[in-house]
């Protein structure tokens, strides 16, 4: 079994699988090695993202969901509860944050009224590189009513903004009651307490019998850490934040823009497999 992260692993240029990263999943699939894409982004996002024939599980939104290449849900993690969002979204309002939560099939951006300035033109930039790029526009629209998450099944909130932000907002949450997890220095990730894409993982490699040792996990940030220790196979990319590299075995010789997940595949597995 290979399993991997999509944004900053699997995708390179555009946070799009190219057609080299796509050939090396068919050909894993072609030697019976499974494939499970182990991603932060919903199921709607993957399978835009990626044709069904590509893998044979999909661990969503680290770790809250777990699905099958036909979109079945094998595992569902209980959502955040309102009580829940009420005190994360407070931190809208300590914070010069933006708030990303993801329901009725996209993204929405919140932040406070204080903040919304600030934040929105910081957005307008982001949205300048991500066209440059030729990646989808995020939204423009920046939200400050919170009270309406509460009506909606979420399975997490992410924050971005500067990392000394994002540490302090860090810091200010109880990490016995939330899971807490960098992606990346600039986007901070929260869910129930207990949730991971490594759990998720060990629960399919139960289903499939399949043993630590024959498993491989190839991740970048934070989110990855425990999907990296539940595989005997751990590899980091070359652009994976330094704690993920410290944890695995192996780092990829390239970056993710670069194709630096799928050429490790096919140098040490592909090429390797008997």
């Amino acid at each position: 079994m290979v399993a991997m992260d999509c944004d900053g692993t699997l995708f390179s240029k555009h946070g799009r699988i190219s057609e080299y990263g796509a050939s090396v999943l068919k050909q894993l699939k072609e030697r019976g090695i499974l494939v499970v894409i182990c991603t932060g982004r919903p199921l709607y996002s993957i399978q835009r993202a990626l044709s069904s024939d590509l893998y044979d599980y999909a661990v969503l939104n680290n770790g809250m969901q777990s699905a099958k290449n036909n979109g079945e849900i094998i595992e569902d993690k209980r959502k955040l509860l309102p009580e829940e969002i009420r005190e994360i979204t407070r931190c809208c309002e300590r914070f010069n944050v933006m708030m990303s939560v993801s329901y009725d099939d996209d993204f929405h951006h919140f932040t406070s009224k204080k903040h919304h300035l600030y934040v929105s033109s910081v957005q307008k930039l982001k949205n300048l590189a991500r066209k440059m790029l030729g990646r989808k526009l995020w939204s423009d629209d920046m939200h400050s009513d919170y009270e309406k998450l509460t009506s909606y099944q979420i399975d997490k909130i992410c924050f971005s903004g500067t990392n000394a932000a994002l540490q302090k907002l860090s810091q200010s949450l109880d990490h016995a009651k939330y899971s807490v997890l960098f992606v990346s220095s600039n986007w901070l990730e929260i869910m129930p307490h207990g949730v991971s894409k490594g759990a998720a993982l060990l629960k399919i490699m139960e289903i499939e019998n399949i043993a630590k040792e024959e498993c491989a996990a190839f991740g970048d940030g934070e989110n990855d850490l425990s999907m990296l220790e539940a595989a005997g196979c751990p590899v980091a990319m070359k652009n994976a934040m330094p704690s993920l590299k410290e944890a695995a075995a192996y780092v990829t010789e390239e970056h993710c823009a670069d194709d630096g997940c799928a050429k490790w595949i096919d140098a040490h597995i592909l090429q390797n497999h008997g």
